[in-house]
């Protein structure tokens, strides 16, 4: 049919295409007013489209008539993976599977081909074009096809997000993944669109991480999504013509330009006795908003291979053999990099990791070094890319992996993990920062970026002379997290556990208008930390803040400028041997923040019998914990008969404090530990029967 002047003036529109098993959702996307933002529809624009898309349309022409051999074209690819270090930051594996998808479905290889309605299966095209992951960068070193850049781009995923990074495009097909593509699944350009030197930095393919493949954030019911947007970048339009809008009446007066898919209005459920303009329609074709693609057709295979041997944006230099030399897809074998990632860092006695390996290219030979006097050594690729490694003894172990081609062996850099043992620490487990030297056995720090993460100060303390400062004033990366965690503390004869803790920090600026959101979040575990449990955070918007606001580094004065708070557990599922504590700073640019006098205190439940627990603010004790005397102070409304114990951890009385007939007024009471060893201990003041107790920790 005609080739419509409307087609001129609009850029390519991208398709997002969102599928669950019981229903699905098309999300418009507004890519064509993002090309009219950055480009501008000057005449001069407008013009060179024209052009580009005229000449396109001769040349699809000329080749359906001229019987051109249907040789197997090989285009390199090149992944962006733009990230902040979440979801959206898709594995390896992820990356290979949705090229797997890709590939069978351009070479009619697909294993759901055969569910093609009779009506179309004389039309299916296979296109013989096959995408595959550069071995090469621009620079000619050689390289996985995977980049990592961590930007906040990826959740806007607009034009501003390809600055970032991107190959050139007369020698790779950039795909850039990211969390939100516009408010798409997915977007790209046609080539006419980005045909010219001055828009060649926007030409590629734009896609959300939860539909990039068939595995990992994504799922079967979204694996198509990359399938269809390569069909915008090699000049294929929707069935319904050049718009976003299907179900349209007026959509049945537009075309694809493409003979053999019959006008549709388009479809956003998978109805394969559909017709919407006079005739049944080919819901199940890639350029379609269903669910259910499976096929191009042989018209679509002329306009795809067409537009990949045009000069018009510089397609036809990709599949030429001097740039698969040069992007390593061909020549002599070469083996890059010996490398792996692993689930886990730290698990417990008992505990597998999961080994993946990411070594590259042409391995066929893997032997793999656990450090514990396991060797694992083989050439089954499927059962060395994704290994299960279980350590029977606690420490720490250098793992190596070694990768062969047959030609060469490269050796990775050792990394180390973690086995922890069940029930490592003490009961209490007290922690007040003031020993020479932290981390320690019992507590380790994960800092993601290398800027310093938690670490021991003089600085300011609550107690004692030490805390724990966590230098956020200079950081400029929001969203990025410190960790501190504990190894395991046996709570499997517990009842109840408490975790005491202390810390300081403010906003950063002048006034409360000059807020900020950091978090500090308390996360446990009862399984080492295969699953992490959030049960207490601070935010700055709300009870984070200990003192006023600082337009300078914070650190806290006086007690007055720190907070405390008391988190009590007693739920089953957190009394095993493998119990553990996850404090975790997220910064959203704020000031620094302290942590101190951390104790974490399992009871059983004749300990609780003893304590009550009902704690009165008129009784208080400082300091705690100590390495000297405490003071215990109280006030007192009336004449009360009172008597103060102190309990060791065992329930047995250690010393008595008073007994008698309290007046009215302020008491302080000196506690002196000379008698007492290192511990906790529960002092128990009976007033007219009510019993109250307070913890008091000794060093």
């Amino acid at each position: 049919m005609y080739y419509s002047n409307r087609f001129l003036i609009s850029a390519a529109l991208a398709t997002t295409i969102m599928f669950s098993s019981s229903a699905q959702e098309v999300k418009k996307c507004g890519i064509h007013e993002a090309t009219v933002r950055t480009f501008g529809m000057t005449p001069e624009r407008l013009q060179n489209q024209s052009l580009a898309f005229s000449q396109l349309e001769r040349e699809t022409a000329l080749y359906q008539n001229s019987g051109a051999r249907d040789e197997v074209l090989t285009i390199p690819v090149v992944f962006h993976v733009i990230h902040n270090n979440g979801p959206e930051n898709i594995s390896s594996a992820q990356i290979y599977d949705a090229l797997e998808v890709v590939n069978r479905d351009f070479n009619a290889l697909n294993q759901d081909l055969d569910q093609v309605v009779s009506a179309f299966e004389d039309v299916v095209g296979d296109v013989q074009i096959q995408f595959k992951l550069a071995r090469k960068d621009p620079y000619g070193v050689c390289h996985s096809g995977i980049n990592r850049i961590e930007s906040l781009e990826t959740y806007v995923g607009e034009e501003d997000m390809k600055l970032l990074i991107q190959w050139p495009r007369n020698k790779y097909l950039n795909v850039w993944v990211c969390s939100d593509a516009s408010g798409a699944a997915g977007y790209s350009l046609y080539p006419g669109s980005v045909n010219g030197a001055n828009n060649s930095d926007m030409d590629g393919i734009v896609i959300q991480a939860s539909y990039t493949g068939s595995i990992g954030t994504s799922n079967n019911f979204r694996s198509r999504v990359l399938t269809h947007e390569i069909g915008h970048w090699l000049n294929l339009r929707h069935l319904w013509g050049n718009s976003n809008s299907p179900g349209e009446e007026d959509n049945c007066e537009n075309d694809d330009n493409v003979s053999d898919t019959p006008n549709s209005k388009g479809w956003t459920v998978c109805n394969l006795e559909g017709i919407s303009c006079g005739s049944l329609d080919n819901v199940q074709n890639y350029m379609e908003y269903s669910y259910c693609g499976r096929m191009f057709t042989e018209g679509q295979k002329t306009r795809l291979r067409t537009a990949a041997l045009s000069s018009v944006a510089q397609r036809n230099q990709l599949s030429t053999q001097a740039n698969l030399i040069a992007t390593g897809l061909e020549g002599d074998p070469i083996l890059c990099e010996a490398s792996f990632s692993v689930d886990e860092y730290v698990i417990c006695v008992g505990d597998s990791i999961h080994f993946i390996d990411e070594s590259f290219h042409d391995v066929n030979n893997w032997s793999w070094d656990f450090a514990d006097g396991n060797v694992i050594s083989g050439s089954e690729q499927g059962i060395h890319d994704d290994l299960y490694h279980i350590f029977n003894e606690a420490g720490t172990y250098d793992v190596v992996l070694t990768a062969s081609n047959g030609f060469e062996s490269l050796s990775s850099a050792p990394t180390s993990v973690t086995v922890l043992a069940s029930g490592s620490m003490e009961n209490p487990a007290v922690q007040g920062f003031e020993a020479a030297s932290f981390p320690s056995e019992d507590w380790y720090v994960i800092d993601q970026l290398n800027d310093g993460g938690w670490e021991m100060t003089e600085d300011a303390s609550f107690s004692g002379t030490r805390s724990l400062k966590l230098a956020n004033w200079g950081n400029d990366i929001e969203f990025n997290k410190d960790f501190l965690l504990t190894n395991t503390l046996d709570l499997s004869a517990a009842t109840e556990v408490r975790i005491e803790y202390k810390w300081a920090y403010c906003f950063k600026g002048t006034s409360e208008e000059d807020d900020t959101d950091d978090r500090l979040r308390i996360s446990v575990t009862g399984d080492c930390g295969n699953d992490w449990d959030l049960r207490k955070m601070h935010r700055g918007y709300t009870t984070l803040p200990s003192a006023p606001p600082h337009y300078y580094p914070f650190v806290p004065q006086s007690a007055d400028e720190w907070n405390e708070f008391t988190l009590v557990l007693d739920q089953t599922q957190y009394m095993t041997s493998n119990f553990r504590v996850m404090f975790e700073f997220e910064s959203r640019l704020g000031n620094d923040i302290f942590l101190d006098d951390i104790n974490i205190t399992a009871y059983d439940s004749s300990m609780l019998a003893v304590q009550h627990w009902s704690m009165d603010t008129e009784w208080s004790l400082f300091p705690n914990p100590s390495e000297g005397e405490s003071s215990l102070k109280c006030t007192t409304l009336s004449h009360q008969d009172t008597r103060i114990v102190i309990y060791d951890a065992l329930g047995r009385i250690v010393d008595s404090v008073f007994e008698g007939q309290l007046p009215a007024g302020n008491h302080n009471f000196t506690l002196s530990p000379m008698k007492l060893t290192q511990g906790t201990y529960f002092i128990v003041v009976e007033t007219e029967g009510i019993c109250r107790s307070l913890t008091w920790m000794i060093k």
